[in-house]
């Protein structure tokens, strides 16, 4: 046989090189080892210095060292040889391998070529592979793959459960029959960029599905681009949590503790109906009596408007706490809702009076899931407070902004603080420091807040004012800083 001329030889070395099988060269009587390529040094654990000259009887293991002899008088007899044998690594771990040798002439001499496979790392593969499909098949969450054109490739059961599609019927379409009318145009542009951007290659983020009847369920979504060895985007997996049962729990949770609160609060209320009522009796008397003269009876008339409309109040804010609605869940911005009720605040000058209100928004803080009324209810509750606590004069500064995880307002004025022990009492149900007020706002808004998984944070010294900080939980504003 002719030496091969260099090019030859360069290509023929980068083509032994990059095969994924175990090659080498031996010589057919001897077993010497003439040449083996990477993956034959790698797949066994030896440098090539180490290797080369070696017999290959060394990697048989025990009994199938025989099947060496017999391996070569195949090849010898009939050109090629199949066989499947067990080889041991430079470190002694058992290979399954299944092995093919040719006869060649190599150097002037008859020589063997043997392609081998190491078959237990294709049975593990198989393995892994099966047991990531059942995983994904099994899964409570919610899952399925899509091809790099976004067309659905699979889905799990919890898919064909929680939106009530069958494998069928959405085999071959696009997530878009799941999208409901609060994922907006926004949202979307926003998650493919985090997703298609190779630094992160993934989203996650709450978002709310419809489903095939046309309920919808929030979730907390993440989406994943499965890429190759090259780093191509090859599909993407979507999995995503129902949190239908949690939002339930909260509201289960929030309407027990105003239930265990009733028993307590019955009494108080008691004596905050009995108050105003006896004002409005007596006025409502002197009215009809005859002689009043012009500044009584317009006193009377105001005591008569005043403690109506602190009635009202108690009765409203009673059966607001003690009644509960569930949390609606739909995406809004806490920055608009900030922006506007300060605003009413500052237009009517019987509450603003001399109080300077301040506003200061996180313009990165995005539009994420919440109840937007009971989160207006909130804000109202904690600026009225503040500008109440104020009497008429000092400053009111409201800010939002992100926190870790959490989006956050803080409502900070410039009143008189609470003293330490009254901290302790304040979200208690008509606890109050005010000279007027049911007691109700706070309670409320601490309800609130929790039912959206959130918590209060305060901080008030006597003479320096409050500092009433809300946090709550925004997967968007996560998944913006992670």
């Amino acid at each position: 046989m002719k030496s091969p001329k260099p090019a030859f030889k360069q290509l023929f070395r980068a083509l032994l090189d990059s095969a994924g099988d175990m090659i080498w060269i031996r010589e057919l009587k001897s077993g010497k080892i003439l040449d083996a390529n990477q993956a034959a040094l790698r797949t066994l654990g030896y440098p090539r210095e180490k290797f080369i000259g070696r017999g290959i009887h060394e990697f048989y293991e025990g009994a199938d060292k025989k099947l060496c002899g017999d391996f070569s008088a195949r090849i010898k007899k009939s050109g090629s040889a199949f066989l499947s044998t067990v080889f041991r690594d430079s470190s002694g771990r058992r290979i399954q391998v299944e092995a093919r040798g040719s006869l060649i002439g190599y150097a002037g001499k008859p020589a063997v070529l043997s392609i081998s496979r190491d078959i237990g790392r294709a049975l593990r593969d198989e393995r892994l592979k099966t047991l990531f499909h059942a995983a994904f098949r099994g899964s409570n969450d919610v899952m399925f793959y899509c091809d790099r054109n976004g067309v659905i490739m699979d889905v799990n059961e919890a898919f064909t459960k929680n939106y009530g599609y069958s494998r069928a019927e959405v085999i071959g379409k696009t997530p878009g029959i799941l999208r409901s009318r609060h994922s907006t145009d926004d949202l979307y542009q926003r998650m493919w960029a985090s997703i298609l951007d190779p630094e992160r290659g993934y989203w996650r983020g709450e978002m709310i599905n419809k489903t095939k009847d046309g309920r919808e369920i929030p979730l907390i979504l993440t989406i994943t681009a499965v890429r190759d060895s090259r780093g191509d985007i090859i599909g993407y997996m979507s999995n995503a949590v129902n949190l239908s049962e949690r939002v339930a729990l909260q509201e289960r949770v929030a309407q027990a503790e105003a239930l265990a609160a009733l028993g307590e609060m019955a009494t108080v209320l008691a004596h905050e109906i009995r108050n105003p009522l006896g004002s409005i009796v007596m006025a409502a008397k002197q009215i009809s009596s005859d002689g009043l003269d012009h500044n009584d009876r317009a006193l009377a008339l105001r005591v008569l408007r005043e403690e109506s409309r602190r009635l009202n109040e108690t009765l409203t804010n009673f059966l607001s706490f003690a009644r509960p609605r569930g949390v609606k869940l739909s995406r809004g911005n806490l920055n608009a809702i900030i922006t506007e009720t300060c605003g009413i605040i500052r237009s009517n000058p019987d509450l603003a009076k001399d109080i300077r209100v301040r506003v200061d928004c996180d313009p990165r803080l995005k539009s994420f899931l919440m109840d937007v009324d009971q989160i207006r209810q909130v804000v109202w509750n904690l600026v009225l407070n503040g500008v109440q606590a104020m009497d008429g004069r000092g400053q009111l500064t409201v800010t939002t902004g992100r926190r870790d995880s959490l989006a956050f307002f803080k409502v900070a004025d410039t009143g008189p603080g609470i003293p330490k022990p009254a901290l302790a009492e304040i979200f208690k149900p008509f606890h109050t420091t005010k000279k007027q007020g049911t007691g109700l706002g706070l309670p409320i808004a601490d309800r609130i807040v929790k039912s959206h998984g959130g918590r209060i944070e305060v901080k008030s010294a006597v003479g320096q004012g409050s500092a009433f900080t809300i946090l709550l939980p925004s997967a968007e504003s996560r998944n913006e800083q992670d």
